[in-house]
């Protein structure tokens, strides 16, 4: 569950999420579960989470005012998706908490990438690069 994946996490000490974009509508990163799932632990275990964007879309977060950076971002546990459909539904039913909706964990992933992304935009924190021709898969 959540605190045997938390005791990984722990052991290796950093999550690195690697962003194709900030904007939900466009992002892959926040309709994946794994994803989701893995950020959602991170932040329940107090594990650092370091950012990572793809060339094109660091560039256009840089140009994005800071106030407008938490609309973008949208998380929903519940319409995230994984290539096995047996590893979707258990990630679901460890995260989506009492009310169905995984309000809970929504909110601290969203609330995690506004404040990585902030400090990026601000200035108390560095950003990682990652060049334009490199090819986020996910699956088996």
């Amino acid at each position: 569950g959540v605190e045997a994946f938390g005791k990984v996490l722990k052991h290796i000490g950093k999550v690195i999420c690697v962003v194709d974009d900030h904007v939900a509508s466009k992002a892959i990163y926040f309709g994946r579960i794994w994803t989701v799932f893995e950020v959602f632990t991170a932040s329940i275990e107090k594990v650092d989470v370091d950012l990572a964007l793809m060339a094109d879309a660091r560039r256009r977060l840089l140009q994005t005012p800071v106030g407008q950076v938490a609309q973008a971002i949208e998380v929903d546990v519940m319409t995230a998706q994984a290539t096995d459909p047996d590893d979707e539904q258990r990630i679901k039913q460890l995260i989506a908490g009492e009310d169905g909706a995984a309000t809970s964990t929504n909110t601290t992933v969203k609330q995690l990438f506004v404040n990585l992304i902030t400090s990026v935009l601000m200035g108390r924190s560095k950003m990682v690069s990652v060049p334009g021709n490199a090819r986020l898969e996910f699956g088996e």
